[in-house]
């Protein structure tokens, strides 16, 4: 608010009152340095928090994952004749293969007996698959039927499905192609306009039906299929199993160890957790080996250790960096005064060692350290962390990183991957019975929980629901109360500068009067 002020005193009372205010407000600038630094505080220990929520998780989809440590390789002589992969926990072993031969899907094509080439359309004719059949009746060689039928096929269980289908006035040859595709009854279809004829094949490879087609048109539901040429679907297209031309379904067939025609319906199959997959025929024969993938292992290992040292080494430079008492955070009114390099160079020291020393973090940190130390019990030959070239680094000041003996541990790896996993991820009902892992998972998960009491656990956390939020809150509340009150220490200098001015604006008034009364007795 501008004042009109001085003009009695003539002095400059708006410069006065912020001389004076300026020194009222002295204690609030500790007040806006200490929030300041509860919630660079507040940040730092969220972001503890986000390197230990991202170990955590990393540890849970890395050394503790079966797929990772217990990762089996498999290999294939001949990958054009047979593919393989095998999954974690798969046993070791050689299977050979030869006389291979492909599982095969029936295949149909129709042939309506009597017209050229089988085609259902008549010679010289055509056929437009988007207009209604119906009203193409004289194209079609054995013309247009209303009427029902049903496919039924057979599944690997050998319970028969069955779905039924309706030709009116208004079906047209891509409706049918559409409602056959898209009944999920496992045969596709397709129309070939070159010849005016129609294929279907069973979608799934192999013989599922000994007594007769794979593929088997008549009329009826799953409860009254009836098989049957007469039916409006086979009369019009030539599906008439005397006449229609059918690939008859096959088994893969193959010789597996001095097993000879071991037959599978599918060219994918499993065998002791190895998934197979015949590509093409061969007499063979064609060796496939299943083994440990320690590199992954390794790998894996190798991960933990390095995300572990990243989040150690972090936690150690917060908790020993040096605390600058006398570069508070600085206020609005203070980085006016000051450039930008100033500041930059201010804020590197005021933003250091708020977490030194912090009893939450260096107690995890010497917590995790022991962790790798003690025995894990129950879990075979290894028990020790150094049994696998592990060790944590002598020099205490580095916080426990950890150091690894690569050779040592792809020895160990080699010898024995079911020991190196469980030293990883045991999962005992005890610690002293729990793998290292899972140790520093509940470690860690108890570490998040005590910094979100003191900082919160996110970024839209209330800060009543921790404790540094409460501080903040507690110093928001006294330093708007100051606010309020040097508001009203303003409004009184106002005031009383005020008063002195229209005093002073009487005794100069009366003063000119006493003068003009003295001058005009003279002129007497």
């Amino acid at each position: 608010m501008n004042r009109m002020t001085g003009f009695a005193s003539g002095m400059d009372i708006n410069q006065m009152v912020q001389d004076l205010m300026r020194a009222e407000r002295q204690p609030l600038e500790p007040m806006q340095q200490n929030a300041a630094e509860l919630q660079l505080k507040i940040d730092e220990y969220r972001t503890m928090n986000r390197s230990f929520s991202e170990f955590r998780n990393n540890t849970f989809d890395g050394v503790l994952r079966s797929s990772n440590m217990r990762a089996m390789e498999a290999a294939s002589s001949n990958e054009a004749a047979v593919s393989v992969s095998a999954g974690a926990g798969t046993p070791e072993g050689t299977y050979t293969l030869s006389d291979i031969s492909l599982a095969k899907a029936e295949t149909q094509a129709s042939f309506l007996e009597g017209s050229t080439n089988g085609s259902f359309i008549r010679e010289g004719g055509s056929l437009d698959r988007q207009l209604a059949l119906a009203d193409q009746a004289e194209e079609l060689a054995a013309g247009f039927e209303t009427g029902e039928f049903a496919i039924a096929v057979t599944d690997k269980e050998g319970e028969e499905h069955v779905r039924s289908f309706t030709i009116d006035d208004t079906t047209t040859l891509d409706d049918l192609l559409q409602d056959i595709n898209g009944s999920g009854i496992g045969v596709q279809a397709f129309y070939d306009e070159f010849s005016g004829r129609m294929s279907m094949q069973r979608t799934d490879t192999g013989v599922y039906n000994e007594a007769g087609a794979e593929i088997r048109f008549g009329t009826g539901d799953e409860e009254t299929f009836t098989e049957t040429a007469a039916n409006a679907f086979s009369s019009m297209f030539g599906f008439d199993p005397a006449h229609a031309i059918v690939d008859e379904a096959e088994n893969a067939v193959f010789t597996m160890n001095g097993l000879t025609e071991m037959e599978r319906q599918s060219n994918q199959f499993e065998i002791n957790g190895v998934q197979f997959s015949l590509q093409n025929e061969s007499a063979g024969p064609v060796t496939v080996s299943v083994a440990s993938d320690g590199d992954k292992m390794f790998d894996t290992v190798m991960a933990f250790v390095d995300d572990y040292n990243e989040m150690v080494a972090g936690v150690q430079e917060k908790t020993s960096e040096e605390y600058f008492r006398d570069y508070a955070p600085l206020t609005d009114e203070q980085r006016r005064d000051m450039t930008e390099s100033e500041i930059e160079m201010w804020e590197e020291r005021s933003n250091s060692g708020l977490l030194r020393r912090d009893s939450i973090l260096t107690g995890a940190l010497s917590q995790m350290r022991m962790q790798f130390y003690e025995p894990v019990q129950g879990s075979g030959e290894l028990t020790q962390i150094t049994e696998i070239g592990i060790t944590t680094s002598s020099d205490y000041q580095m916080g426990g990183l950890l150091e690894v003996d690569e050779e040592q541990l792809r020895r160990q790896i080699a010898e024995n991957p079911e020991g190196v996993q469980q030293l990883f991820a045991a999962d005992g009902e005890t610690s002293e019975e729990q793998g290292i892992a899972r140790r520093l998972r509940d470690t860690l998960s108890g570490t998040i929980g005590q910094i979100g009491e003191r900082a919160g656990r996110t970024d839209i956390s209330s800060n009543q629901t921790f404790t540094l939020g409460r501080e903040l809150e507690q110093q928001g509340e006294q330093i708007t109360n100051f606010e309020r009150r040097m508001q009203q220490v303003e409004e009184r200098h106002w005031r009383q500068f005020t008063a002195m001015e229209q005093a002073m604006a009487r005794a100069n008034a009366q003063a000119e009067q006493l003068m003009s009364s003295l001058g005009g007795m003279q002129m007497q």
